[in-house]
Formats: C-alpha cells, structure tokens, sequence
C-alpha cells in the first residue's frame, strides 16, 4: 500500500505540471495575438502609395477629356495599370509584415465596416460640393478622387496607431 507520502508529492507534481502548462497556453495565445496584430500592420509607404494609385488614373482622365481618342486610349491603360498597382501593393503589404493571415473577403470589409464608408461619404460628399459650386465634372471628379486618396491614407495611419498601442500595452 502506497504511502501519504509518495501520494502528496504526486499529487502536488501533478498540480505543477498542470500550471506549467496553463502558463505555456497563455504564452501561445499571447503570441499568437501578437502576431495576428503584426499581421495588420501596414508599411509607412503603403498609404501615400496607395492614395497616389488612386488619385493618378483620374487626374489623367480629366487631362485625357477632349483630347481625342489616343488620350482615352492613354487614359485606360493607366486606370489598368492603377489597379496592378493596388494589387501588388496590397501583397507587399501583407508580405512586409512578416506574418500572413489569410482573411476572406468578408472579414476584410468587417474590419473596414467603418472606414470604407467614411471614405467613400467623405469623396463623394467633397466631388458633389463641387459640382454643386460649379466645378466642372473632371474637377469634382478629381476632388473626389483625391479625398479617397487620402481618406485611404489617414486610415492607413489611424489602424497603424491602433495596432501599435495595442502591440505596446503589456501582456
């Protein structure tokens, strides 16, 4: 028959183990929720990139207006190239970070349930004030543009500051 002994000193290297391991779990989470947070981090040159891709294509469509049909011409390759443009910024981005998760499209627009809207608002809002004042349609066309340029690149900045409170408060 066992003695006392030997079943307390079990049973307290049991209960060790078992916070050993409850320690470990929290620094997995820990770790894994550091790196879902670096994840979202987005470069320094991604904003202003990303308003320049924006902005562009509409400043030499309303260049292009009138000009015949090699400036139309001229006009939708650079809108095309825009969109490459954004693309392979957005996978430098995600690459850059050094951490890559996968979100679906529906996260993606759950994250920026906020932002893409106050964006779009703003552009819209900021392209009908001219028009409304008589600007012509190229001129309210690029103010729009442009507000989304940097509607894209303040929240660029705003989510980095976020994140990178968040990744400086202790665990």
């Amino acid at each position: 028959m066992p003695s006392q002994e030997n079943e307390s000193v079990r049973h307290e290297a049991g209960a060790a183990s078992a916070e050993y391991a409850a320690g470990a779990l929290r620094n997995v989470e820990t770790a894994q929720e550091r790196a879902r947070l670096k994840a979202g981090l987005v470069p320094a040159w991604y904003g202003p990139a990303a308003a320049v891709a924006v902005i562009v294509p509409t400043a030499v469509q309303a260049w292009s207006n009138g000009k015949g049909a090699w400036a139309t011409l001229v006009s939708l390759v650079v809108a095309l190239l825009a969109l490459v443009v954004v693309a392979l910024l957005a996978r430098a981005a995600r690459k850059g970070a050094g951490v890559v998760i996968d979100r679906s499209w529906p996260a993606r627009l759950w994250r920026s349930r906020v932002a893409l809207p106050a964006v779009f608002v703003a552009g819209a809002l900021a392209g009908g004030l001219c028009w409304a004042f008589g600007a012509g349609q190229s001129t309210a066309q690029l103010t729009a543009f442009v507000v989304f340029g940097l509607g894209v690149w303040v929240t660029c900045l705003a989510r980095n500051a976020t994140i990178r409170r968040a990744l400086a408060e202790p665990a």
